[in-house]
């Protein structure tokens, strides 16, 4: 499954977070029509709504027209981090919940059922592991926005990370929090969310940290005055600057002045968006279809400014970040304060990009990522890492593959299925595979003719579910009884 990295803008509803001193109690209305009254800080007002900031760092929207008072108050004061790990484990399971502290982060933990008492090591080395890598990314991040010259200060709230080993318990918490806009919760590797402030991942993801990267350079550009949550920032400039560090566990090898492999051959072959229509626009980055053409772009754009217009960069920057609170920002507006501060067309800049990355990849000596051989299919999903290669003769599917369980906690349960886009599938069941244990996957034949589906019987795609040995749906599996062949989750 190719997942998409995702952050929460909720931009239908808030463009910004200014920073007033004054603190308030609000009583309001909410939707039921019950009256509320909170303490919070007055983040920023306009499209009908405000913006309130909570102790503990969230933001919620209420309609203006829904408060009935406003009484001046000198709070709220950030929550400590042990409050916060305590408000955490009122939201979660005791018995599936574990939480780990490294000021300023708290690393959560929501398992997908309990576990025995000789796993606990386990786990709290893999959140030892999670909230080292979070100060990692703190040091790269710092490093580059001082060379970058970029507005500092030091977080005002704990910085959360919730990290759920089921997919399916990810899945329902991110429609919840994206209200089911944007791309699919099947299609989020991980996400940091501006209302929440949280980070959260999937388990699975924190094999190679690549996702947590991205998503935790997000949290730090929001909570270190870069720019301000809930701004209307052009979501390229966001997504571009993620973009352009790179790592593989506890190594973060690659920063935005360099030419990432990964972004710059799609960037350059990109035929369905251009650079105009993705500054003008944030929609391609909220759909399945054309968020990979986007963040493409996203990185090349910013990849350019940052290396070959670095002072008109820095003023643009600091233009970004005086945004007002809640307000809008309109598509011609966008182009226009764009090309005025970097004093080229956006067509002009395109067109130099090409020029410039080719140079700087020979000089670079760098590889544009090369494409897995036909036949063979490599990914990572419920706690597996799964290489299926298949080969077809006279439409005949011969498939074999091998199989990890890539779980830092506890051994599972794993059915590996290949299907055919006509709807014939071969599975594979591997019982109580041990933490970073491997095995093989025999081969299966099975006919490439037509059954229950009516596309190409050789063209094919994998599904991985994953359960603990001694759960029901594990116990069901070694009787046989597998998954169906067309889940709904």
């Amino acid at each position: 499954m190719n997942r998409i990295r995702f952050v929460i803008y909720l931009s239908w509803l808030c463009c910004n977070l200014g920073l007033e001193c004054q603190g308030d109690v609000f009583r309001y209305r909410d939707s039921t029509g019950n009256l509320v009254e909170i303490e919070a800080r007055l983040a920023g007002s306009g499209q009908g709504a405000h913006a309130l900031e909570l102790s503990d760092g969230q933001l919620r929207i209420i309609p203006q027209a829904a408060v009935e008072q406003r009484v001046p108050q000198s709070g709220p004061e950030p929550i400590a981090i042990q409050q916060m790990v305590e408000r955490l484990q009122q939201q979660f399971p005791r018995d599936r919940f574990r939480v780990y502290k490294r000021s300023p982060y708290v690393v959560g933990l929501i398992l997908a059922s309990p576990v025995e008492q000789s796993n606990e090591i386990r786990i709290r080395g893999f959140m030892q592991k999670t909230a080292r890598f979070m100060k990692l990314v703190e040091g790269v991040f710092m490093k580059f926005a001082k060379s970058a010259r970029f507005p500092l200060a030091a977080p005002r709230f704990p910085l959360v990370t919730l990290v759920f080993e089921s997919d399916r318990d990810f899945e329902r918490y991110a429609q919840t929090a994206t209200g089911g806009r944007g791309v699919s919760a099947r299609n989020i590797a991980g996400f940091y969310s501006t209302l929440t402030n949280f980070l959260v991942l999937r388990l699975t993801e924190c094999h190679t940290f690549e996702t947590p990267l991205h998503e935790a350079i997000h949290q730090q550009v929001h909570n270190r005055n870069v720019l301000q949550r809930l701004a209307p920032i052009p979501v390229w400039f966001n997504e571009g600057l993620a973009t352009g560090f790179d790592g593989n566990s506890q190594r973060i090898n690659i920063g935005p002045s360099k030419v990432s492999p990964r972004y710059a051959k799609p960037a350059m072959r990109a035929r369905q968006l251009d650079w105009k229509t993705v500054i003008a626009d944030d929609r391609a980055f909220r759909g399945n279809v054309l968020a990979g053409e986007a963040y493409a772009h996203a990185w090349s754009i910013h990849w350019l400014l940052l290396t070959r217009h670095k002072v008109r960069y820095m003023s643009y920057v600091k233009s970004l970040s005086k945004l007002t609170p809640l307000s809008t920002v309109d598509s011609q507006r966008r182009i226009r304060d764009f090309e005025e501060t970097f004093g080229e067309s956006v067509v002009e800049l395109q067109q130099e990009f090409k020029r410039s990355v080719e140079i700087a990849l020979r000089k670079q000596r760098a590889r544009l990522d090369l494409p897995a051989p036909d036949g063979v299919l490599v990914q990572q999903s419920d706690m597996a890492e799964v290489r299926v290669q298949a080969v077809s003769t006279d439409r005949v599917l011969r498939v074999t593959g091998k199989l990890k369980n890539i779980s830092p906690i506890r051994a599972l349960s794993f059915v590996v299925r290949v299907e055919t886009h006509a709807g014939n599938y071969a599975d594979w069941h591997v019982a109580g595979l041990g933490v970073n244990k491997a095995t093989l996957l025999p081969r299966q034949t099975f006919s490439g003719g037509k059954a229950q589906g009516h596309g190409d019987a050789t063209s094919f795609r994998v599904r991985v579910y994953s359960a603990d040995p001694r759960s029901e749906t594990g116990r069901a599996w070694s009787r046989g009884h597998r998954p169906s062949s067309n889940p709904k989750r």
